[in-house]
């Protein structure tokens, strides 16, 4: 099998030949809407579109924003009409042709064309008016968190709807992380209560498009599992190996795919090749056995910060299919 019928396979429930590695089924596409609306540079702080200072670091594997009294967007919540503002895609002149092309290239080379979407409704949320008012004004002021969650989901379903008008790909990659290392930011509850309702549409309109949804979270998301599985997620993208991930396939496999499973911690400078291998030896041994698995780092994308550490995961991958996939 090619790696995106082996992608397919697993995702219909069936046997693939060999392991998915990593991201090889996909072709990432760098679209208009992209370009408007993540405007990060590297070594830069820089405002984009919502008025939010972000800064992405050198060795660093994303933006982040930077939130303190002068920077903050959003002081206070029940205000928020006045401060928040979503950049008015439908009124921007944009390009699609140099995006079509490249997803027509794509595609004749046998692979999916994959478009991002970053930033989801919590991270939204947290950069508009930092981690802590966040998390406190779900519980102190809810009906005004209600209200700006609404707002940032026309938002994105402007967006959604744009992406699949002009383009049409095969698969979303989505980021939103909702968790640490080892918890969810948040009580179950109070997760399902502010955002399974409203991710159930969002990705039930690229679902209903025929659209694979792969979402990132490299965090603890083990206690809503079967909430990802209800709003429509095929794969869980980034699944950190503080979940009990071989419980999980039992539970869940056929019903959602689980991407990642090897740590981060490798991706280093002074990186040690035997170390790498070892790390997706482990992963492999683990979760192979269970099914519904890809292994991959739990990075949002493809490649690593350091050069050669991908190239050794990917290596060490194609070796272990030799192993499991007699």
């Amino acid at each position: 099998m090619t790696p995106k019928e082996n992608l397919l396979a697993l995702l219909h429930g069936e046997k693939p030949d060999a392991f998915v590695n990593e991201w090889e089924p996909y072709g990432n596409v760098f679209d208009p809407l992209m370009g408007a609306t993540l405007t990060a540079k590297e070594g830069e702080y820089v405002k984009d579109p919502w008025g939010v200072t972000v800064y992405w670091g050198k060795d660093e594997p994303g933006v982040m924003p930077i939130i303190n009294d002068e920077t903050k967007v959003l002081k206070d919540i029940t205000e928020w009409r006045d401060y928040v503002h979503a950049p008015k895609l439908a009124e921007m002149d944009l390009d699609w042709t140099a995006a079509r092309e490249q997803a027509e290239q794509i595609r004749g080379e046998g692979k999916l064309v994959m478009s991002l979407m970053a930033t989801g409704l919590f991270e939204q949320s947290h950069y508009l008016m930092g981690f802590e008012d966040t998390l406190v004004n779900f519980l102190m002021e809810p009906d005004d968190m209600h209200e700006l969650l609404d707002y940032l989901l026309e938002y994105r379903m402007t967006y959604a709807r744009l992406l699949v008008e002009n383009l049409h790909p095969d698969i979303l990659l989505h980021h939103d992380d909702w968790g640490s290392k080892t918890s969810l930011f948040m009580s179950p509850d109070t997760w399902r209560e502010f955002f399974k309702d409203r991710y159930k549409r969002f990705f039930g309109y690229f679902r209903e498009n025929g659209i694979i949804v792969m979402h990132h979270a490299d965090s603890y998301c083990e206690p809503i599992v079967q909430d990802m599985v209800d709003i429509g997620i095929d794969i869980w993208q980034g699944v950190l190996p503080t979940n009990d991930i071989p419980k999980l396939q039992q539970e869940f496999g056929g019903k959602i795919v689980f991407m990642g499973g090897i740590g981060s911690e490798i991706d280093v400078k002074d990186h040690d090749e035997q170390e790498i291998r070892a790390e997706v030896q482990r992963a492999c041994k683990t979760y192979a056995p269970g099914g519904s698995f890809i292994p991959s780092i739990t990075y949002g994308a493809a490649g690593s910060i350091f050069p050669g550490v991908d190239d050794i995961v990917m290596d060490e991958i194609r070796k272990q299919s030799a192993v499991y996939f007699r």
